[in-house]
C-alpha cells in the first residue's frame, strides 16, 4: 500500500491551521460549558487527521489499524473511569475524622 500523495499532507496541513483557528477563536466567544465541548471536539478531529495521515494510521497493515483502536478503546476506558469518579465524588458525604 502506497501512502499518502503531496496534495493530501498539503489540504491535511491546511485542515489543521483551519481547525487551530476554528479553536482559537472559540476561545474567544462566551459559550460558557459549550465552549470546553466544542474545543475537545475539535481537538479530537484534529487528532484524529494526524494520527490517520501524518502518521500513515490509515495507509498501515490490518493488525497496525488493530492496535491504534486498541489504543482508542484503552483511552476511553481509562476517560470513562475518571469521568465516574469525578462525577460521583459528591454522593457521600466527606467527614474528618
Amino acid at each position: 500500500m502506497s501512502g499518502p500523495s503531496r496534495k493530501t499532507y498539503f489540504l491535511t496541513y491546511v485542515g489543521l491551521l483551519g481547525l487551530l483557528l476554528v479553536n482559537t477563536l472559540i476561545a474567544f466567544v462566551n459559550l460558557g460549558w459549550f465552549s470546553t465541548v466544542i474545543a475537545i471536539g475539535l481537538a479530537t478531529i484534529m487528532a484524529c487527521l494526524v494520527a490517520g495521515i501524518l502518521m500513515h494510521g490509515f495507509y498501515e497493515a490490518k493488525i497496525v489499524q488493530i492496535i491504534i483502536a486498541g489504543g482508542v478503546i484503552f483511552f476511553l476506558i481509562m476517560m470513562s473511569l475518571t469521568m465516574n469518579d469525578y462525577f460521583t465524588r459528591g454522593w457521600l458525604p466527606f467527614h474528618t475524622p
